[in-house]
């Protein structure tokens, strides 16, 4: 395998163990509450969390992992746009 193919293999890898470790941990939700997505993306979500076959983990779990991280990610913005349409309310 030349130095490149390597090169792009392990990137590829490191990419695959942190996605596992942000979005695919098995997480109890103690209070769950429903919410609507499109068909399709159930679809996706279904296959792929049945194809890992890890215990535990489930499609409202993981929502609820990318969820958090797009939440801690964009806090700064959320924030904002709530206390603008707040104040534009009153």
């Amino acid at each position: 395998m030349n130095r490149f193919k390597k090169k792009e293999l392990e990137e590829s890898m490191e990419k695959t163990t942190s996605f596992a470790e942000r979005y695919l941990k098995p997480i109890e939700l103690d209070r769950r509450q429903c919410v609507y997505i499109s068909k399709r993306n159930h679809k996706i979500l279904t296959d792929f969390i049945r194809s890992l076959n890890e215990k535990g983990l489930t499609i409202g779990g993981y929502i609820d992992n990318v969820i958090t991280e797009h939440i801690d990610k964009h806090k700064e913005e959320i924030n904002y746009l709530y206390r603008r349409e707040r104040n534009d309310l009153v």
